[in-house]
């Protein structure tokens, strides 16, 4: 009986996490102009937080030949950064 109740309540939660959007709210790069690199800090935010930590895929130049894949954990509030390298100055962030 108490493995039921805990499939139910995981099939809960699963539920609340996967129906979360992503929303980046920050993307910028640490270099000026003069001395480009090519490494960017990119913050988000799950736009419904479940209380819990979650995978985020991040995929730098997605629309490029060798895009960059990053693999981020939320914080319990639902919010991650992290630094990547991009040279189109283009990210996507989802779910895992």
């Amino acid at each position: 009986m108490s493995k039921f109740f805990i499939s139910v309540i995981c099939s809960l939660v699963g539920a609340n996490v996967f129906a979360a959007d992503v929303n980046i709210t920050s993307f910028r790069f640490l270099e000026e102009a003069k001395n480009f690199s090519p490494t960017a800090e990119l913050c988000g935010q799950m736009a419904a937080p479940s209380g819990l930590p979650v995978m985020i895929k991040v995929t730098s130049d997605p629309d490029s030949k060798s895009p960059g894949s990053y693999h981020i954990w939320t914080g319990k509030d639902g919010k991650f950064c992290t630094i990547l390298a991009t040279y189109t100055g283009q990210a996507n962030a989802e779910l895992e």
